[in-house]
């Protein structure tokens, strides 16, 4: 048995009212008078300076010319105006024109970083969400960017922004097939009854609003192979350069004309089988982008003239942060002025980057500075201004006079300004939050509000929205861990440190009870190892009857642990420790009204080994969720380096802020059904569907390995642009960008790097144990999530949507049928009943008067137990058929879910099945079974294949013109 090991809590995620991540990079751009003004692209640590020069003279000239195509495709409403480059902080040597407000790496819109395992150099945006979702980000690698060959497999740069910038911006996905892709099959194929007989038409899997001509050939660069009647797997569509079609760039955007989207009057193909028409319902791209907020109601309106792209380049200043600390006398209450100075202190000492700069100003009735803003320069500067948090209380608040001090005195100009600010809310001195909140939103310093208690002011939740900050709320029965996790959320502007200097925490415990001696194993993997911190809190010191000590893999003993006082903490510092299995172990009192609290961290073992991250979050309005109606999607993110951990066991634990220890058990999933978007992208994702009460819940996430566990990442993070790692690295793109001279295809291929309905891991490396939390991204862009109307009684939410289903196998008789489980509520639990619908006419399928279609009634589902397992996993079921299928002949298939109060879900996706040899004499499988998932209620049937223009077989054509669309 696999043992399980804890890979990441991503500790506070206390969600209420504001943006969720899929929306934060979209807050901080603004379409102005037809001109995006705020898009930020940033620079990775990991890319090498000496390339700097033909980087950013890339990222200008790829956007200006994007710029010239956005303006076009849009129909002249949207330009890129103004765009600023962040340079990372290691860069020291290369020019910039200002220094960085409030601009970091992880609110970036476009990130220029190093190739994943997944992409290799393919430009690609993170889209957790569905249609009309923003995504997160837009990955560029450096090679991209310099190198023309590299670029050249994938078009013109300035059309491949603009198709990445459509999914970030508008939640619109890609309109054509990817190879060896059961749900988005690179061909399709319809049926036309031509004088009573039944004919096959194959078409490439694309949108466009003429017929593309071209001509198709086999991935080794020789003509297609046939299997039966039909081209093989290997074939690809080789579109002419000289086409008449101007859309879409959604699909095949490499050709020359192609300038335009996907509408109704540029003749949408709704019955294509591709990502964008399953996830939008067959809707088209421009139809999406104009619901968008740039364009509803004729927002941004056509221009003549779209100005030049003006450009910034900035570098970071490291952070100034302004500790705003409440010292009223009601932080006497559940002990909150000890665990404030327990926290600040070891904060300052031991988190805060040196180069920081961080002041302390303490509020009462009244504000003072007990300290002007100082550089952490070793240890004799932290200590300082450790020393300085005491708990000294006063009488009376004023929380807008601490804010007024650090705005207007300490912050004052200051660039990469924070405030942390940490309170219980309860102000009754002038001047208020709201007196000051007005100047504070104008002032470019963001603040963190960390409220104790579950009733703090909602204001403070205001104002951290106002100045885009982050806002927390500790449990006033919280040993520790979430006030230090709020405090660590505020490092995330920071600037970014390189892979190998990122601290990550690999073990997390806490106890209190009677036991006089406490040891836990935490496992340390290869990946990291250096500067590993034990630190271990206690309430109390005399509960620690003696100093914790930690014991090695090989059995010898650490006995070096330090105490400090002030935090109440234990330390153990160990340079660079060995892989394997570690044990701490505590002395205690046995007084279970005392506790501690454990955390170890560590950095990367080494620059060529990418450590393991994870972060959480959760979706929300923007005005509070209406859970009867639309439910939160909880997301974890688990990655190695920038590449997707699969196969991870994820999950979530969500509390009400009114009974903290009774949680709700979530498992995230990462399968490409219900809420999760994409599945192998390393991004976990489910509906929450249980919500005891209204108000504020707080999500917990943990990930194991559970033996399962994989990612591609490469064991080198930094870029270097060498010809070696350009030839090794360089992606075939099997979609084939049209030239002049047929492009020639190597003899050997690897899998392309593109996500269809599914990541395209090749080779994925196991991990025999991890156990990581990602400190720089537990709560990089969270937010609180207020609930503000639940369900009164029964069951309101309907089964989600199933996507996948397939036809697994053909008999005379019977046909067997597989997808992925839906939920009673959404994707959570198990449904009551299903119906499956068979027809030769897919315009039966939805017509709920149509005769002799249902293959499986609601009713007769209940007799088969064989369908009813919990959402996520897998059905199979075999049913027989009334009359045998006919030979050459399409059929249709859908299906939906039922609760067990009778709430339908949509219909499924349609799957086909076409039969083009008479069975065996056993009746088993030596038919050619041409079976796909497509992502419409239409009638297509998906076949992997392709089929010459000009050529002809027997059974299949390719028409010179399409007559479906």
């Amino acid at each position: 048995m696999a043992v399980q090991v804890r890979l990441a809590v991503a500790a506070l995620v206390t969600l209420l009212v504001a943006t969720a991540e899929v929306a934060a990079t979209e807050a901080n751009v603004e379409l102005k008078d037809n001109g995006y003004e705020g898009v930020l692209v940033a620079i990775a640590p990991s890319v090498d300076e000496s390339y700097a020069g033909d980087v950013i003279a890339s990222i200008k000239r790829t956007i200006s010319d994007a710029s010239e195509v956005l303006f076009k495709a849009t129909q002249q409403r949207a330009f890129f105006r103004d765009v600023k480059i962040l340079l990372p902080k290691t860069w020291t040597k290369t020019p910039s024109d200002a220094v960085a407000l409030n601009e970091n790496f992880d609110e970036s819109d476009i990130r220029v970083d190093v190739g994943t395992g997944v992409y290799g150099n393919q430009p690609h945006t993170e889209q957790p969400g569905g249609c009309g979702d923003p995504g997160l980000y837009i990955h560029l690698t450096p090679e991209y960017l310099v190198d023309d060959k590299v670029s050249g497999v994938w078009g013109p740069r300035s059309k491949v922004l603009v198709h990445e910038w459509a999914k970030l911006r508008w939640g619109v996905f890609d309109e054509f097939g990817y190879p060896n892709d059961e749900i988005y099959p690179l061909f399709y194929a319809s049926q036309n009854i031509v004088e009573g007989n039944v004919e096959v038409i194959v078409h490439p899997n694309y949108c466009a609003n003429e017929v593309l001509s071209g001509n198709f050939r086999d991935i080794t660069g020789s003509a297609c192979s046939y299997v039966g009647d039909l081209p093989d797997k290997n074939c690809r569509f080789i579109p002419d350069d000289d086409q008449a079609a101007v859309s879409s760039l959604m699909s095949l955007y490499y050709i020359a004309n192609v300038e335009e989207f996907c509408s109704e009057t540029k003749r949408h193909n709704f019955l294509a089988p591709n990502k964008h028409n399953n996830k939008c319902d067959r809707r088209s791209v421009w139809s999406i982008i104009k619901m968008h907020p740039d364009f509803k109601d004729d927002n941004n309106p056509q221009t003549q003239t779209a100005s030049p792209t003006k450009f910034t380049v900035l570098r970071q200043e490291e952070a100034k942060f302004a500790l705003v600390l409440d010292y009223s006398f009601s932080m006497r209450d559940y002990d909150r002025i000890k665990k404030l100075q327990s926290t600040a202190r070891r904060w300052i000492l031991h988190e805060v980057a040196e180069g920081s700069s961080v002041g302390i100003i303490k509020f009462g009735g009244t504000a003072r500075v007990e300290a002007p803003l100082t550089v952490i320069e070793g240890e004799a500067s932290r200590k300082r201004l450790a020393d300085l948090v005491d708990t000294n209380l006063r009488s009376a608040t004023s929380i807008g006079a601490g804010l007024s001090l650090a705005m207007n005195e300490m912050l004052n100009r200051e660039k990469n300004a924070v405030i942390l600010l940490i309170t219980d809310g309860e102000e009754n001195t002038s001047p208020y939050i709201r007196d000051i909140e007005d100047q504070l939103a104008a002032s470019g310093i963001r603040v963190v509000t960390i409220a104790f208690g579950a009733t703090a002011d909602q204001q403070l939740e205001s104002i951290a929205q106002q100045t885009d900050g982050k806002t927390y709320t500790v449990f006033d029965t919280d040993s520790g861990s979430q006030l230090l996790d709020a405090f660590l959320g505020a490092l995330t502007y920071q600037p970014g440190d390189t892979v190998a200097d990122t601290k990550i925490k690999i073990h997390e415990y806490a106890y209190n009870g009677t036991d006089n001696q406490v040891s836990k194993a935490f496992p340390v993997d290869a990946s990291v190892g250096r500067d590993m911190l034990f630190q271990l809190k206690t309430s109390a010191l005399k509960h620690t009857v003696s100093a914790p000590y930690l014991v090695r893999p090989d059995g010898t003993e650490v006995k070096t642990a330090t105490f400090d006082p002030f935090t109440g903490s234990w330390a153990i510092k160990v340079p660079l420790a060995e892989p394997g299995r570690w044990k701490w172990t505590a002395s205690l009192s046995g007084d279970k009204k005392h506790y501690i609290q454990v955390d170890v961290t560590a950095k990367a073992r080494n620059p060529d080994i990418l450590p393991i991250f994870a972060k959480a979050w959760a979706s929300s309005g923007s005005s509070g969720v209406d859970a009867t109606v639309s439910p939160v999607i909880v997301y974890a993110e688990v990655k190695q380096g920038s590449n997707p951990v699969i196969g991870a066991t994820v999950r979530t634990y969500i509390s009400h802020t009114s009974t903290p220890d009774e949680a709700i058990d979530l498992d995230l999933l990462d399968n490409g059904q219900g809420a999760d978007s994409q599945a192998g992208d390393g991004i976990y994702s489910r509906y929450l569907t249980e919500y005891p009460f209204t108000g504020r819940y707080i999500v917990r996430a943990q990930a194991w390995n559970n033996g399962s566990a994989s990612s591609t990442a490469d064991s080198k993070p930094t870029a270097q642009l060498t010809d070696a790692t350009l030839e090794l690295s360089r992606p075939i793109h099997l979609r084939c960008r049209s030239t002049a001279v047929a492009p020639k295809f190597p003899s050997t291929q690897r899998q392309p790097s593109l996500l269809g309905s599914s990541a395209a891991l090749s080779q994925p490396d196991p991990f025999s144990s991890f156990s990581h939390i990602n400190l720089q991204g537990v709560d990089n862009q969270e937010r609180l999530l207020q609930v503000t109307k639940i369900p009164e009684t029964g069951d309101v939410l309907p089964p989600s949507r199933v996507t996948d289903l397939q036809v697994a196998g053909t008999y005379e008789d019977s046909l067997t049928l597989t997808w992925t489980a839906t939920g009673d509520d959404l994707d959570s639990g198990i449904v009551s009943r299903y119906e499956i619908r068979l027809s030769s006419n897919d315009s039966d399928l939805l017509d709920i008067d149509a005769e002799n279609m249902t293959l499986l009634t609601f009713e007769e589902s209940v007799q088969k137990p064989e369908l009813f397992v919990v959402a996520g996993e897998t059905v199979n079921v075999t049913l027989d058929l009334e009359e045998s299928i006919e030979i050459g002949k399409v059929y249709y298939l859908t299906l939906r879910a039922s609760d067990d109060v009778g709430k339908l879900s949509s219909f499924s996706n349609v799957a086909t099945v076409f039969l083009v040899h008479e069975p065996a004499e056993e009746g088993l499988a030596m038919w050619i079974i041409i079976s796909i998932a497509v992502a419409v209620l239409i009638a297509v049937i998906a076949v992997i294949a392709c089929v010459l223009v000009s050529g002809r077989r027997e059974g299949v054509r390719v028409p010179v013109e399409n007559p479906d669309w």
